[in-house]
């Protein structure tokens, strides 16, 4: 309550109350008189509670304070639950032990030495289990202002070697960490680090043609393969096949495009060398890429990067060429930066203007929030304090002890105030008048903590973004947002009475309905976008669809390989792994359109003769020879909306349940049916490894609509004898519904279209 009074909030102060409190009663007891103060009826009450035993107060009081602390609730006063029915109950339990541990890691990040914060992060997380609305409180206000300590803190809490001991990964026969060379021509000299995961016995390494080259996630800034050991253990075991999982440079060291340019090495390396690079036979090669959250936007990456390479849109040293892969398969992908919570370019031009101009008293100090990358948490909107730099003594126990109490902030120092003299702190220009070397690396602000530091040789690679195309762009939404009001208006209180039974005609976005998420919250995605980008690029969100892939160009698209999206249906990025399935659907469509028309002779284009002309192959892009057009529209022609693309959305399920088997049972299920998606594209694709040029067969899954649920055929029902269960029937739908009526998630997938509406109905509520 002091930092209230003061109009301070501070966690110093509070702690500051907590001690002077502790200190006044126990004061009072020891010293004090054994009576209470002879203050209206205390001492006659005092009298009476004599005839009670110490332990029968004890336990009075304590439930006295707690009905008094949930009085609310006990009159029916409490606020509405937001999570009510939000997940299914499985899902909410594995978030609340989930969250316990985050709050508890995330608690005692600033413990040192290292075995005393292993041992009080489970102890901590255990009182966090114990009481989840203070877990909630606690993880509410780490997220607000996150800063990269935390971030890992909590996103790595399966390397604490007491937590790995409750993991139950399958044993394999194979798990070793590795280092790959960067292939010739690369600009990069730091070697990759990757984890490579094999079940069968090692000599038959030797042997294997086809890999999956996984790409985890971490939001950029956080998690190695070893993180991720359960679900790629999993995968080794029911595959069979090696599993490459790539430990790329994480932001803010390694910032944008370090990651994708590192991957794609990889990728390269693993091509040109057939395998053998990493013990494989080095015949032929085959291989899926696999990616789940931020890991699913390199993985896109990569694609586009072959795509552009294939059809000269970029040229790389050393290389004409890339096959693509077999598949892909994208879980919970990130694919939109755009998240609306950037100035525009005239916007920064103005302030960087007001800021030089002087004339505004205290708008240096205003432009100095703008600066994320001159803090040490990306979403602070005040200047730091200045930390004690760094010390070489060696710690006792009242270090140990000072850092247990201090809570991870020093309340000492005078406040820094980081701004330039000359463009200012929103010139893009590097303020290098501070050293920071001698401060503790987690004391340092973002830009000091970059490690690659780009050489653009006095060039501006930066994008700037047009105001015409963002202002057209809100014009249009304005159109929408008025006619969506005015119908919306009609069908509740206009003529005829006619009510519209699933609520409002504006639906939000994922990211605006689910923002209370449990596991990645929208001030974590911000946290994780400025972490990422970092300070060597200024992008254009509305356009650069290499940090946001679901602007990827239509041609690109329609060049990708079977794509396997899954996502939850409550996670804040389904509306990306929607829309971009969407996309490369709509992308295939027309490329098959474009290729039919251009090989009748006839164009493609509205409002031109559609009499046969002679075939122009110059007019196709991507293609060299009428032949090449051909196999390309055969291909398109002989597959499916299914084979192109399959999406899986999971029903009252949210983000990052790949890494939670040991605590939602139900994914080791989800999982099982990934590597079966795996392996039977694998098959299909065999006898044409890689560029997945073969006319596919019909074996495995049904023509079936494109907002079908799971519909892969496990092994143990090919097994049983069906077989027949995934070819294409006469009326097309029932054979597909005995498919998702017999995989064994049956129930918790859903469609597109019951996706749509129950997001319409997340508002519904208002109305009532």
């Amino acid at each position: 309550m002091i930092d209230h009074i003061f109009g301070r909030p501070n966690p110093s102060w509070k702690r500051g109350q907590v001690f002077l409190v502790l200190f006044f009663w126990t004061w009072r007891i020891t010293k004090g008189n054994e009576g209470p103060p002879r203050i209206l009826w205390l001492p006659r009450l005092n009298r009476r509670l004599q005839r009670f035993t110490p332990w029968q107060l004890i336990l009075s009081t304590l439930t006295a304070v707690y009905a008094l602390r949930n009085l609310d609730k006990i009159l029916g006063l409490d606020a509405p639950e937001p999570l009510r029915n939000l997940y299914t109950p499985e899902y909410f339990r594995a978030t609340w032990i989930v969250t316990g541990l985050d709050a508890g890691f995330a608690t005692a990040m600033s413990i040192r030495p290292k075995w005393l914060r292993d041992i009080c992060s489970l102890l901590f997380a255990f009182y966090y289990i114990i009481f989840p609305s203070a877990a909630d409180e606690k993880l509410r206000r780490f997220r607000a202002m996150p800063t990269i300590e935390m971030l890992r803190a909590t996103w790595n809490k399966t390397a604490n070697p007491y937590l790995r001991l409750l993991q139950r990964g399958p044993r394999l026969s194979t798990c070793r960490k590795i280092l790959l060379p960067r292939p010739k021509g690369s600009s990069y000299k730091r070697p990759v680090t990757a984890y490579l995961y094999f079940a069968p016995a090692e000599a038959q390494l030797k042997e294997a043609t086809e890999l999956i080259l996984d790409f985890p996630g971490g939001g950029f800034v956080a998690m190695t393969p070893e993180h991720h050991e359960e679900r790629l253990r999993l995968w080794a075991v029911s595959s069979g096949k090696p599993i490459l999982s790539i430990d790329y440079g994480k932001a803010p060291e390694y910032p944008y495009p370090f990651a994708i340019d590192e991957v794609f090495d990889v990728y390269r390396l693993l091509v040109q060398s057939a395998g053998r690079i990493i013990g494989m036979s080095g015949k032929k090669f085959s291989v899926i890429i696999t990616g789940d959250s931020a890991g699913g936007t390199l993985a896109v990456n990569v694609v586009t990067k072959i795509v552009e390479l294939r059809s000269g849109m970029i040229k790389i040293r050393g290389i004409q060429s890339l096959p693509l892969p077999t598949g892909m398969v994208l879980t919970y992908a990130a694919l939109d930066f755009n998240f609306g919570s950037w100035m525009s370019a005239d916007q920064l031009r103005i302030l960087r203007t007001e800021q030089s101009s002087n004339n505004i008293p205290g708008m240096r100090e205003f432009a100095a929030q703008k600066d994320h990358l001159h803090h040490v948490s990306p979403l602070s909107m005040v200047p730091d304090r200045k930390h004690k730099r760094h010390s070489k003594k060696r710690s006792n126990w009242k270090d140990t002890l000072r850092g247990f109490t201090s809570g991870g902030e020093d309340s000492v120092g005078p406040r820094i105030m980081r701004m330039s003299t000359d463009e200012g702190s929103l010139a893009d220009t590097e303020n290098g008048d501070e050293d920071f070397s001698s401060y503790e690396e987690k004391d340092k602000p973002i830009k000091a903590r970059v490690k690659y530091k780009y050489d653009y040789s006095g060039v501006n690679n930066s994008i700037l973004r047009t105001h015409s195309a963002l202002q057209e762009k809100q014009e249009e939404m304005a159109v929408a947002l008025k006619e969506a009001d005015t119908k919306a208006t009609e069908a509740f209180g206009g003529k005829g009475g006619r009510t519209e039974p699933i609520g409002t005609r504006l639906t939000m976005s994922s990211r605006a309905g689910y923002f209370q998420d449990r596991i990645i919250s929208p001030s974590m995605m911000r946290a994780m976008a400025i972490l990422y980008i970092g300070p060597h690029r200024n992008p254009d969100f509305a356009t650069d669809y290499h940090i946001s892939p679901i602007l990827t160009p239509e041609y690109i698209l329609s060049q990708f390989p079977p794509l396997m999206i899954q996502c939850g249906e409550k996670d804040p990025f389904v509306d990306d792994n929607v829309i971009f399935a969407g996309r490369v659907r709509e992308a295939k469509r027309a490329r098959k359109i474009e290729l039919e028309l251009a090989l009748s002779g006839k164009s493609a284009r509205f409002g031109e003769d559609q009499r046969p002309q002679e075939i122009d192959v110059r007019s196709v892009k991507g293609v060299t020879s009428v032949e090449e057009m051909k196999r390309e529209r055969d291909r398109l022609t002989n597959e499916s909306e299914y084979d192109w693309v399959q999406l899986v959305l999971l029903a009252d399920w949210s983000h990052g349940y790949l890494q939670m088997p040991t605590l939602l049972p139900s994914a080791k299920a989800v999982i099982d049916d990934l590597a079966e998606w795996i392996d039977s594209t694998f098959r299909k694709y065999r006898d044409l490894p890689v560029q997945c040029d073969l006319r596919l067969d019909d074996g495995m899954v049904s023509e079936g609509a494109s907002d079908s649920g799971i519909t892969v055929v496990s092994k143990r029902r090919e097994s049983s004898g069906s077989e027949g269960v995934g070819k294409k029937s006469n009326n097309g739908s029932p054979q597909l519904d005995e498919v998702q009526k017999q995989s064994r998630i049956a129930g918790h997938t859903i469609t597109e279209m019951e996706l749509v509406r129950r997001r319409r109905l997340q508002d519904s509520h208002l109305f009532d």
